[in-house]
């Protein structure tokens, strides 16, 4: 039986349809539902084996980025704790970092107190570019594993500089491994060139570049297309083999 894939949309939402794709590519069967019909009863979580919070601008980014869309999730919390910590696949992409920090999942906290949060960039605009990034292979993530050391990741936000709550926050996610993606050229400003961040069991993972984006290696922003499909792929086939 294909694992179930969850991709969780909002007002603003504009990155469904392809990570939705990528997993149906993967061999996942994925659904995209709307974040009312959860708190309608219409549609359980907990029914998925895997989860996806996509890009995008949910409801215009108002307040701060992410921020309304995750005051709706926070209402379904124990739901969503309950999903996480069976060690079932959560990936947050872009618009999905922001509400999963926004939310207090991440970065992990017993008490799901918020420790971060992710502000507008250095530069003082929106960025829509490629970046260098790396991977930390001691990190137990587990959408990264098989990767590359550095690669290449498209990034489209104005609120992507990640920034700890203090000093013992920023230290437990460095010596625990969980900055699980760093940028090798820091285009926002983020705290410790942090790109992505993981939870201790390696299952949820924030990140606010975009792999749904290069997929195929067409996509890709290298102009060495040896293979038909690129890095991005190897982080949706990484959640769907986890679950199988």
């Amino acid at each position: 039986m294909k694992p179930k894939a969850l991709v969780l949309r909002g007002a603003g939402t504009n990155c469904d349809l392809e990570t939705a794709s990528a997993f149906r590519y993967c061999g996942a069967k994925a659904e995209i539902a709307h974040i009312n019909e959860l708190l309608k009863g219409n549609v359980n979580v907990e029914d998925y084996d895997i989860l996806a919070l996509p890009g995008g601008f949910s409801y215009g980014d108002d307040i701060s980025a992410g921020k309304i869309f995750a005051i709706k999730i926070v209402k379904l919390k124990k739901n969503f704790e309950k999903f996480i910590k069976s060690g079932k696949p959560v990936i947050g992409i872009c618009n999905g970092f922001q509400v999963l920090v926004k939310t207090g999942f991440l970065p992990e906290d017993k008490n799901y107190k918020r420790n971060a949060t992710l502000f507008l960039n250095d530069a003082g605009h929106f960025i829509c570019k490629w970046v260098k990034v790396r991977i930390n292979k001691k990190s137990p993530c587990i959408f990264t594993k098989g990767l590359p050391d550095v690669f290449e990741l498209p990034i489209a936000h104005g609120e992507g500089k990640f920034v700890p709550s203090d000093e013992d926050a920023l230290k437990d996610l460095i010596e625990n491994n969980l900055n699980a993606l760093i940028y090798v050229e820091n285009p926002n400003g983020s705290i410790a060139d942090v790109a992505g961040i993981c939870n201790s069991r390696g299952n949820l993972l924030g990140l606010m570049p975009h792999p749904e984006r290069t997929f195929f290696s067409v996509q890709s922003g290298t102009k060495k297309l040896k293979d038909f499909l690129s890095v991005g792929y190897t982080f949706f086939k990484n959640a769907v083999d986890y679950v199988k």
